[in-house]
């Protein structure tokens, strides 16, 4: 049996936990054993207090794993029940194929939401010295300090730039301040 690898399934935005209950419910466990929507935490304000709330990473996106790409895929096309996925990648031939996620981009993943992308990536605990620099960060951001390229402390984030699904994209990552240490990830 070959070995399971992680796709990207892309649909619309909104509709991802929608077509993850259908591809769990209608794809046989031998053709998907796992799907995952990964999700981020983030601090919110709301009348002056901060609060933790969830929300989906990469909007429109699903992973899916399986060692049968080809026949997943399949399934996904002649199934009326699952909300349109988007075009699938070509082969060299043109024909449709998942989309595989790269060793680089499945390491990222991996590294804020667990290796089986089961986590939410949580809030990162920063401690600032002069001119808003970061001293420490204890998180998910620990690995990208060196490659944020926004800081709002304010809104509590970080927007890191990485090299993901072929192009360089942004992500952001939530921060908690010393003076929020009660606010609980």
């Amino acid at each position: 049996m070959d070995k399971e690898k992680w796709y990207i399934l892309r649909t619309y935005k909104d509709q991802e936990y929608e077509a993850a209950d259908l591809l769990e419910q209608a794809i046989p466990k031998s053709l998907c054993s796992l799907c995952r929507i990964p999700q981020k935490i983030k601090m919110f304000r709301r009348g002056g207090e901060f609060h933790l709330v969830k929300d989906i990473m990469f909007p429109g996106y699903l992973f899916v794993r399986t060692s049968q790409p080809e026949k997943l895929q399949k399934e996904l096309k002649k199934s009326r029940e699952f909300p349109q996925f988007l075009l699938f990648g070509k082969t060299e031939t043109g024909e449709d194929e998942l989309i595989p996620i790269s060793t680089q981009d499945l390491t990222f993943l991996q590294n804020v939401c667990g290796n089986e992308l089961q986590s939410d990536m949580g809030v990162t605990d920063i401690t600032l010295g002069e001119n808003r620099t970061i001293l420490g960060a204890c998180g998910a951001l620990e690995r990208y300090v060196n490659q944020i390229v926004r800081l709002d402390l304010h809104k509590r984030f970080a927007v890191v730039a990485v090299p993901l699904f072929n192009h360089s994209q942004t992500v952001q990552f939530g921060i908690r301040l010393e003076q929020d240490r009660d606010i609980v990830a």
